[in-house]
């Protein structure tokens, strides 16, 4: 059983009403970003010149998008002199997905509170299709140019033609409904996309949303950082309201304490690889996304989520594909199927705890599997 005060948390995560309501530049959406400043997933790195060299990679990618620095030696001496600053995106009410770095001039998109005006969450416009997106940490050119395209117009576009406010929790229901455990599988929720936008998008635009067909991720993504937390601000409340992992260490926080970062050795991913990439060992967890988890999707949702379930059963303990994968978390949601509990709280039982990611190669790989990575211990 939760305490009071964790339980006053939850009550207030179940009372929001998650919305997207912008596309523009992250300087636009967040004016009091420090110059010069780019944003990762996970807590403060300990030392900005020792970066996991995925993250290193996406640094490096936008420091070249923003005019900062053109090669790997330029980036290392911004960041050791201090001329270009690195800092954790939660922390600036940001999230981003995996090894993906958000520089002042990428195009984001804003979640809001409909229940709560002034709460916001952002994420960067998800970074289109395999294999050249920069969240993968490869840093490849044409992951670049993508970023670029969104810049140079793509971007502009979607903020004009948005069809703002667009309430979230009846697409993520629905979806669950569908198959989608809204982490590892988000087919069900991608079909919404579309209806984000008026019918004005250019034959360009069209084929960009096509294409980046987690589109979706960077909008629950969003949202979920906006529900776990609007359970902060209540004294000894131990419900998680921020979390994510920036390739070293996981770090979390706590309603009770949201300013404090906690943190802990971050697990490694367990799961299925992709061919050619056997013999690697993922990096251990990255991403902002783990907000998804926290909240009670992602990992907890697999008996939801058939298709994906499938591909992990060899990898995974049964037990994530049964009602005990939810026992970490408070209470119902009303807008939600019954059985999903939100709200995760570490003091309950942990013996069903993970978060779905995907599996990023240590040497900028790419992309090497999916699966799930144990809440560390």
């Amino acid at each position: 059983m939760s305490s009071p005060a964790t339980q006053k948390s939850q009550a207030q995560l179940a009372a929001t009403s998650p919305a997207v309501t912008r596309i523009a530049p992250l300087a636009y959406l967040r004016p009091s970003l420090p110059a010069r400043t780019l944003l990762h997933a996970g807590p403060p790195f300990a030392d900005p010149r020792d970066l996991p060299t995925p993250v290193f990679n996406s640094v490096a990618a936008a420091c070249r998008h923003e005019g900062w620095a053109e090669t790997p030696n330029a980036v290392s001496d911004a960041l050791a002199d201090g001329t270009v600053f690195l800092a954790a995106a939660q922390d600036h009410d940001v999230v981003t997905p995996l090894a993906f770095v958000v520089g002042p001039s990428m195009y984001s998109l804003e979640v809001s509170d409909l229940a709560a005006p002034g709460r916001s969450k952002i994420s960067p416009l998800n970074d289109g299709p395999l294999p050249y997106a920069l969240r993968l940490g490869a840093g490849h050119d044409e992951g670049v140019a993508i970023v670029q395209r969104l810049t140079d117009g793509l971007g502009a576009e979607m903020a004009a033609h948005l069809r703002a406010p667009v309430p979230l929790l009846p697409i993520l229901a629905s979806a669950i409904a569908a198959g989608d455990d809204l982490h590892g599988r988000v087919d069900a929720a991608q079909m919404s996309v579309r209806g984000l936008f008026d019918d004005g998008l250019s034959p360009q635009a069209e084929g960009y949303l096509e294409q980046a067909n987690q589109f979706v991720l960077n909008i629950i993504m969003a949202g979920s950082a906006v529900m776990i937390a609007a359970g902060a601000g209540v004294p000894e409340s131990q419900m998680v309201v921020a979390v994510g992992g920036n390739g070293r260490e996981m770090g979390w926080k706590l309603a009770g304490n949201e300013r404090t970062w906690i943190t802990a050795h971050a697990t490694a991913p367990v799961g299925g690889r992709m061919p050619g990439h056997e013999g690697i060992d993922p990096l251990p967890a990255i991403g902002d996304s783990a907000v998804i988890d926290a909240v009670g999707f992602g990992a907890a949702c697999l008996r939801f989520a058939p298709a994906l379930a499938q591909t992990l059963a060899a990898h995974i303990p049964a037990d994530f594909f049964t009602e005990e994968a939810h026992a970490p978390f408070i209470g119902q949601h009303p807008e939600l199927p019954e059985s999903v509990h939100v709200g995760l709280d570490l003091t309950r039982s942990r013996r069903v705890l993970g978060i779905m990611l995907g599996m990023v190669g240590p040497k900028g790989e790419g992309l090497i599997g999916r699966g799930v990575a144990p809440w560390p211990v």
